[in-house]
């Protein structure tokens, strides 16, 4: 069996622990280099607290500032009240003065006209006075009427002295009353102009204030900002600092390529759009035993400029080829010429069945195609025993379907018809294949251009170079291709459900680790996949764990020789969790929502990045 099909793939899947985004590489540990990493957290805390220093006299002053700024703004509420009940009392006052100066306007009108009518009186008076004398002794009668007419007149004048005598006095008291409001009016508009003089310079220290206060705003958020950037990058140096001194492996998450097929799946995606404290779960490679050769890392070793028998070499090293024949059970024997296949009965080995194998795309290089065109024929030879049994059509042997192709496919054949590679005693080698391994083979090593996966091996892996996104991916997908269900799903997961993911561990563990578990389980597999089945809510199944998990700080993975050896993660509840890469995986096939799963079969080599 050269690889493994979806439908158990689904059911051992594998989570990638992650690192954090500081850059770390595989290498070995020495204590200079601790001793550096101990120095670099030392000055990095002390950064830390000293801008924490900074931040809280900031604080402390935005405080002052506020209370200034409150204690102002009420200062200028009260002179706005009392400027605002002058206005009031100004306004009466000058509604007093118009009333009063209407009332003297109306007076010396009045006056005006009592001291004419007394002048015209007196003057009438008099002139009477003097012509009646002149005929008082020429005529006995008429002295009567005289005076009786003398007597009203004199009466009428001492009444019209009278009367102007009180609208004198009115008119005195009217003025002296205008008098007091002009002078009332000046001192309230001599204390309208205090007040004005208050309030701007109040406004002008409430906008000081006001300018101070998003000037130390300002410097809080950067303080802050630079305190985050310093913590995260404390908490990447003591993961390292973790690994190093446990000897772990570390991998450069930032050399992997970046998918421009499958965007969704990649980690610049995940770095992106993904909140603040998601876990993004990657594996390197999927669908693979890693057993053989690379489809896709053959591919940049052709383009890189190697034949197909270096490529062979590389992945079936100790292989060597021959031509038309191989030894089944010691025996030497013709290479058959026709071969059984599952549906579609006999049919012709090289004109048809290899022509029909659906492994590799014929865009590929020709040295990519021949490659695999001797080891499909090879993996045949050695399933069926040389055409005495037959062979199936899916992943589970090779893949093969109707109609043959008839181009470049067809040509590499026809240019390695009858070869095949066999053991040192001539029998049939095991020439199983997969598209991505991810950058590990077993029983060769690291599939690097130097062979070795010391320093950043991510950036010299062969399927690396080839840019394929299988070789560091984010599997959230019902199946393999771009186009397929997510049930709804992101390719993260939250906060909540990596420590669902823990508390799972820790529930299984205290189980005894049960192969199974009815209720450990994907809360959402009725939805997704259709299942009746009663999971543990995140909430229940956290109810059953002594002390669970709600806060995970961060979380690394130690690596070696292409194998997760143990994944750490380090929580605010419990410290420090350690669970064995295995254990991880089993689990997180287990419980993990929706379709996020890493399609690794009999090995695990994953990381989980946090945001």
């Amino acid at each position: 069996m050269r690889k493994m099909p979806q439908k158990f793939l689904n059911i051992f899947l594998v989570l990638v622990l992650g690192i954090y985004s500081f850059s770390l590489f595989s290498f070995q540990v020495f204590s200079d280099e601790i001793s550096d990493l101990e120095q670099q957290l030392e000055e990095k805390n002390q950064l830390v607290k000293e801008k924490q220093s900074t931040l809280s006299s900031i604080e402390k002053r935005i405080a002052e500032i506020s209370g200034s700024n409150y204690s102002v703004s009420q200062k200028i509420s009260l002179i706005n009240a009392e400027i605002n009940k002058l206005e009031e009392s100004i306004e009466a006052t000058e509604k007093d003065l118009d009333q009063k100066l209407k009332e003297i306007a109306e007076k010396q009108r009045e006056l005006e006209k009592k001291q004419v009518l007394l002048d015209s009186v007196s003057s009438d008076l008099y002139m009477q006075s003097r012509h009646r004398a002149s005929t008082f002794f020429l005529s006995s009668s008429g002295w009567s009427d005289m005076m009786e007419s003398i007597f009203v007149r004199k009466n009428t004048i001492t009444i019209l002295q009278q009367q102007i005598l009180k609208v004198s006095g009115e008119f005195s008291n009217l003025t002296e009353a205008k008098l007091d409001l002009d002078k009332k009016k000046s001192e309230l508009d001599k204390e309208r102009s205090d007040l004005d003089k208050s309030y701007k310079l109040l406004a002008d220290e409430k906008a000081r204030l006001v300018k101070e206060l998003n000037s130390n705003v300002a410097t809080k958020n950067t303080l802050k900002t630079q305190i985050g950037n310093l913590s995260k990058e404390i908490s990447s140096l003591q993961n390292y600092l973790l690994i190093a001194k446990s000897g772990g492996t570390i991998v450069n998450s930032g050399s992997v390529p970046q998918s421009t097929s499958d965007p969704a799946s990649s980690q610049k995606y995940f770095l992106d759009n993904a909140p603040p404290g998601s876990f993004g779960i990657f594996s390197f490679g999927g669908y693979t035993y890693r057993n053989g050769m690379s489809q896709w890392g053959a591919r940049a070793r052709a383009e890189a400029g190697q034949t197909y028998k270096q490529i062979l070499a590389a992945y079936y090293p100790g292989k060597k080829t021959v031509t038309g024949t191989v030894k089944i059970s010691g025996v030497s024997e013709q290479i058959t010429s026709n071969i059984k296949v599952e549906g579609y009965g006999t049919i012709s080995f090289e004109d048809v069945y290899l022509m029909g194998i659906k492994e590799v795309p014929e865009s590929w290089p020709m040295e990519v195609l021949k490659a695999q065109a001797i080891a499909a024929r090879t993996y045949a030879i050695r399933y069926t025993s040389n055409g005495r049994k037959s062979i199936c059509t899916d992943e589970y042997c090779q893949v093969f379907s109707l109609p043959v192709k008839t181009g470049a496919w067809k040509q590499a054949v026809l240019a390695t018809a009858g070869m095949v590679l066999v053991n040192s005693d001539g029998s049939p080698a095991l020439t199983q294949y997969a598209a991505v391994h991810g950058g590990w083979i077993n029983g060769r090593g690291w599939d690097t251009e130097d062979g070795l996966g010391t320093g950043d091996w991510m950036l010299r892996a062969w399927e690396s170079k080839s840019k394929v996104s299988w070789f560091y991916k984010n599997w959230f997908r019902k199946n393999y291709a771009t186009s397929g269900n997510d049930c709804g799903h992101k390719p993260w997961l939250s906060m909540d459900e990596m420590t669902d993911i823990v508390n799972a561990y820790l529930l299984w563990t205290d189980k005894g680790k049960p192969d199974s578990d009815p209720r450990i389980v994907s809360v959402d597999v009725t939805k997704c996949w259709g299942q009746a089945a009663n999971p543990y809510t995140i909430s229940e199944l956290r109810s059953m764990v002594n002390n669970p998990v709600k806060l995970i700080y961060g979380v690394v993975t130690s690596s070696s020789n292409g194998t997760t050896n143990t994944v750490r993660f380090n929580t605010r509840e419990r410290g420090l969790i350690s669970i064995p890469g295995d254990d991880f995986k089993k689990i997180f096939n287990m419980r993990a929502p929706s379709y996020l799963r890493i399609p690794q079969w009999s090995f695990v080599h994953i990381n989980i990045e946090k945001k």
